[in-house]
């Protein structure tokens, strides 16, 4: 099996060390010692790709790994007893998605996909078939998937689509079923002004928060933050609360909506700052980067998992409590906020993974969808207390 070790594809645009990182990187398992849920085992690649992208030097990611508490939280796939046994092909593998013990399997068959169908397709064929596993694990395995698209190794691109895999559970129950069209236009009679752009966004959630303050809609938001947002993913209810309220993504308006989905969750991170929240911004950032680059062919593609993005957010949105949201002013308040290119100095000086990635997610919104004011104050608000 080829694996990271025999890589030789490197990003000019990163330096020789940030690369040889990454690429040894594939050696680890990437859930928690191997054999947990959790993603931690996944910030070091994400925050060493963040700081570069913010402009750290060598010496910073030096720094940042020097503190990392590697032995903490990784473990190399050739000490868990992890084998091939060639029962996953490229004709098979999404029977066996969900399965952690075929990790080393997955990694083989999406590096055939890869340099059979090339790189840009076969993420695109893999995440047409995982799709209703978007946000699992806050969104660890879509957020990898773009920096290792980013870093541009074929194998990176497989660690990460393996990932995917093995955390793959359907989240979004009878949605799955439905084709991007039949999703598109689902049951709309009660709305007369579908329509596009922020007005429409805060418009929708705000009647979706008036059917469920009013009773009309019955929804259990109470638990952990994590746990219930997952849950209301496959609730059918919150389908037609999220589609059906008068803001819908289609292959015509999606260029217009991923913009406004965007700055609707930096709000709700402003909000209420939370772990969710904040895999809120990261995670469309990460989805911009995997879904801008569709051409018009495949803007089903882009449909299909920005609604799911949109019914997951639009489900952490009534679990925080359903707040009255809005941009008004942000413009003038962000007047005496430090420029981006001292919030970025800021922030490869720190350890923080959750805040560095953050604050790229941010910046990287802010020069490659919407040069909006949102973002820079999200930002400044993750770094107050380092400035």
């Amino acid at each position: 099996m080829r694996n990271i070790n025999n890589s030789i594809q490197s990003s000019a645009e990163l330096t020789a060390f940030v690369n040889h990182e990454m690429r040894q990187d594939g050696r680890y398992h990437p859930n928690l010692g191997g054999v947990t849920r959790s993603g931690m085992a996944n910030h070091f690649p994400m925050t060493i790709m963040s700081l570069a992208a913010l402009g750290g030097s060598d010496t910073d990611i030096k720094r940042f790994k020097s503190h990392w508490p590697a032995s903490r939280y990784r473990s190399l796939i050739e000490d868990l007893g992890l084998r091939d046994t060639d029962s996953v092909t490229l004709n098979n593998w999404p029977d066996y998605l969900g399965k952690a013990e075929f990790l080393i399997e997955f990694k083989r068959v999406f590096l055939e996909g890869l340099t059979n169908l090339g790189a840009e397709r076969f993420i695109h064929h893999a995440l047409n078939i995982m799709a209703d596993s978007l946000p699992m694990g806050l969104f660890h395995p879509l957020i990898k998937l773009s920096f290792a698209r980013m870093q541009g190794d074929d194998a990176l691109i497989a660690d990460a689509l393996a990932y995917f895999a093995i955390r793959y559970q359907d989240l979004y129950g009878e949605l799955g079923s439905m084709k991007t069209d039949e999703a598109s236009s689902i049951d709309v009679s009660d709305v007369s002004d579908v329509s596009d752009g922020q007005d429409a966004l805060l418009t929708s959630w705000g009647r979706a928060a008036l059917k469920v303050e009013s009773g009309e809609v019955k929804l259990s938001t109470s638990g952990a933050s994590l746990p219930v947002s997952e849950t209301l993913c496959g609730s059918s209810t919150v389908h037609q609360l999220a589609l059906n309220q008068g803001f819908s993504i289609t292959e015509a308006n999606f260029s217009c909506q991923i913009a406004e989905i965007c700055k609707a969750a930096a709000a709700l991170y402003l909000y209420e700052p939370a772990l969710t929240t904040l895999h809120a911004v990261t995670s469309a950032q990460a989805l911009v980067d995997l879904t801008l680059s569709l051409q018009n062919s495949d803007r089903k593609l882009a449909v299909k998992l920005w609604q799911r993005y949109w019914i997951w957010l639009t489900g952490l949105y009534l679990e925080k409590g359903a707040p009255k949201l809005t941009f008004s002013g942000v413009y003038s308040a962000a007047d005496l906020l430090p420029d981006w290119n001292s919030l970025a100095k800021t922030a490869v000086k720190i350890d923080e993974v959750h805040e560095i990635k953050m604050v790229f997610s941010c910046k990287w919104l802010a020069q490659n969808l919407e040069d909006h004011e949102i973002y820079r104050i999200v930002a400044s608000q993750v770094l107050a207390e380092y400035e």
